[in-house]
């Protein structure tokens, strides 16, 4: 756990992707690193609302 790496899980409703997500994070959050959670709808429209305004989204930073 000592790189930071994007995980984007993909797969049909009630497959267990959330589940997963939270278990990794809560360990990586264990480990004292920094965890963001989006779900892909969410996270679409914050990109589309940050292109909008043309900022560089912070939370990216």
């Amino acid at each position: 756990m000592d790189d930071a790496h994007n995980l984007v899980l993909v797969g049909d409703t009630g497959t267990g992707k959330t589940h997963l997500a939270s278990t990794l994070g809560v360990a990586a959050v264990n480990h004292e690193k920094r965890v963001r959670f989006f779900n892909a709808v969410n996270l679409v429209n914050l990109l589309k609302l940050e292109k909008q305004l043309e900022n560089s989204p912070r939370w990216m930073q």
